[in-house]
């Protein structure tokens, strides 16, 4: 990702500590020797991971903002 905006960087940081658990979860980090489950996994644990960041900020950001504005969420 080019130029990440703080959101984003933080959402790859969840996304980096997911991905470690999952490597430490597969018990082999060379992943020439994952299978193609092995890979799947890893893909959509990062990615899930990296998404579901992003949403949890966003509704941090929209409950700090209704609280400001006074606006039930």
């Amino acid at each position: 990702m080019v130029d990440p905006n703080d959101q984003e960087a933080a959402a790859m940081a969840a996304a980096a500590d997911v991905a470690g658990q999952y490597i430490d979860a597969v018990g082999r980090s060379d992943m020439a020797t994952w299978s193609e489950q092995d890979w799947r996994g890893f893909v959509e644990a990062i990615c899930g991971a990296y998404v579901d960041a992003l949403v949890e900020q966003q509704i941090a950001i929209n409950t700090a903002l209704s609280k400001v504005q006074q606006v039930p969420v």
